[in-house]
């Protein structure tokens, strides 16, 4: 598999994208790099490109994804579930479902979509100013004024 990771500096987003056969060691790879840039760039955005991915995790592997970014994230002193990710596909769309709802049950903000603009328009709804109001806590994301 080969991939691009870069932070978009007009967009204040990092973006991935990614070509070819997926395995689970290289989804840790790409993690890995994606949280280095959000750390490095103070960036709460992510977007990635799954287009031209041909081969994709078996539903094991796409069910622990959520520990292992965890995992990942707080090996640079990051909470994961303080970051957005928006993912566009363009096929094996109910895969990716089922990856997003994985993730979001588990307190991740993270969407999939079939239109770039689209994954682009739902990262920036939320300023960087009112992400780093929200807080995480094991019953998902709370704005200042509403946790429990």
């Amino acid at each position: 598999m080969s991939h691009t990771v870069v932070y978009n500096s007009k967009l204040h987003i990092v973006e991935a994208k990614l070509q070819g056969d997926m395995t689970l060691g290289e989804v840790e790879e790409i993690v890995t790099e994606i949280a280095k840039i959000a750390k490095e760039k103070d960036c709460r955005s992510i977007f990635i490109d799954f287009r031209k991915v041909s081969q994709k995790l078996s539903i094991l592997e796409m069910y622990r994804l959520p520990d292992r970014a965890k995992n990942i994230f707080a090996a640079f002193s990051m909470n994961v579930l303080l970051y957005k990710r928006a993912n566009v596909v363009a096929k094996d769309l109910d895969d990716y479902i089922f990856h997003e709802n994985v993730m979001v049950n588990r307190g991740q903000n993270e969407k999939v979509f079939t239109d770039i603009d689209q994954a682009k328009e739902w990262l920036m709804e939320t300023s960087p100013a009112q992400q780093s109001r929200l807080c995480a806590c094991s019953y998902g994301y709370y704005p200042e004024e509403k946790r429990p």
